[in-house]
């Protein structure tokens, strides 16, 4: 049983996404230690000023600011994580009730782990809902062939892990939290997938560019980055990066 976890949350220009999360966090039922680290790129809305809000219902509620990149700012959070077992989420995932204490009873403590779970659409369409969960179906079965489940706004795994692997590499505009799945399983973190608890993930990318599109897109990015590492920039991928995200 997991029984001290520091969340660490990237952000930028989050104001619309991120009180959704954090009210489910303080709404968590979890009893153990719990510290909630919000990174944030210098957001120019009101992402700070509504994080700072939640201070009195999140009581190890930190944020910092840094400079821009989903990776960067994860790394920020993990040094400054006071416990043992670290979970990156994006500022847009929101956590069902009980989802933290269902999740903690689920993992050994004696373990080096990598953990995802699978998602379900918080909001959008009918059809966007359904390719939704075809899509982390399609991550299922790739992790059960042999790719960790590392989607990036849901990583669950131990400061050792990080610490062993060297963390996010910093810099790249897609692809890092894959390659992070990849290292840690080639360091020997057991590869972990639930499919319940579920967390409820954002469709703003399939508003943003069409199902097909984006699906084109992941898995040709899927495909170069087992092959050759994170995606940086001017390296050919057209994808919307205005936030810290990579999603």
């Amino acid at each position: 049983m997991i029984d001290e976890l520091s969340i660490i949350i990237p952000t930028l220009n989050e104001a619309e996404y991120l009180p959704a999360l954090l009210d489910s966090i303080a709404r968590q039922t979890y009893k153990g230690s719990l510290q909630v680290i919000v990174v944030d790129a210098r957001s120019e809305d009101r992402t700070v000023y509504l994080a700072e809000s939640f201070k009195n219902r999140i009581p190890e509620l930190s944020i910092f600011s840094t400079e821009r990149n989903a990776g960067h700012q994860r790394n920020v959070g993990a040094r400054h994580a006071r416990y043992k077992y670290l979970l990156f989420l994006d500022a847009d995932v929101v956590l069902p009730d009980k989802t933290l204490e269902r999740l903690s009873q689920k993992i050994r403590m004696d373990k080096q782990f990598i953990a995802g779970v699978m998602h379900t659409a918080g909001r959008g369409k009918v059809l966007d809902r359904l390719f939704f969960r075809c899509l982390y179906l399609l991550i299922f079965l790739s992790w059960r062939s042999g790719s960790p489940p590392s989607v990036g706004d849901f990583i669950l795994t131990t400061r050792q892990n990080h610490l062993k692997i060297g963390g996010f590499v910093e810099g790249a505009i897609m692809g890092e939290d894959i390659d992070y799945g990849a290292r840690s399983a080639r360091a020997g973190a057991e590869r972990l997938y639930y499919f319940w608890p579920q967390v409820a993930g954002s469709v703003r990318r399939l508003r943003q560019l069409g199902k097909w599109r984006l699906l084109v897109i992941w898995a040709r990015a899927f495909r170069y980055v087992r092959k050759h590492g994170p995606i940086f920039p001017n390296q050919g991928f057209d994808y919307p990066s205005n936030n810290s995200r990579t999603f």
